[in-house]
């Protein structure tokens, strides 16, 4: 009885983990790919939005959008093979570039239009 008993919770045991491990292959940690995916898609949504609501420029707009998509072909290249902790931490502090770029573009573009209100009165 022990014989079969010893094996059968083994395995048990090793069918239970196998899929929790094979769940983070994807990408480097719990953050997989598909976070820093979701964090270029909202960036490029705020850009829209910004441009949108005119707290941005067009050719501001245009630019910011243009690094997005650099940042999305990158991600694109380094996903390919799987990211390495570098490739993920490279990508991180390259989102984190642009999403200070964009505060800084809206709080200037804030800026512009009251100036261009004062000039108006």
């Amino acid at each position: 009885m022990r014989k079969f008993l010893i094996p059968a919770i083994i395995l048990s045991a090793v069918s239970i983990s196998a899929p929790a491990a094979a769940q983070n292959r994807g990408g480097w940690g719990n953050q997989g790919g598909g976070n820093i995916e979701r964090q270029i898609d909202q960036l490029e949504q705020q850009i829209d939005r910004l441009r949108d609501r005119r707290l941005i420029s067009g050719s501001e707009a245009n630019r910011l959008e243009r690094q997005a998509e650099q940042l999305d072909r990158l991600h694109d290249r380094y996903r390919r093979n799987g990211l390495t902790r570098n490739e993920q931490q490279d990508l991180m502090h390259r989102i984190q570039n642009l999403r200070q770029r964009v505060q800084a573009e809206r709080h200037e573009g804030r800026y512009d239009r009251r100036d261009d209100r004062r000039d108006r009165r």
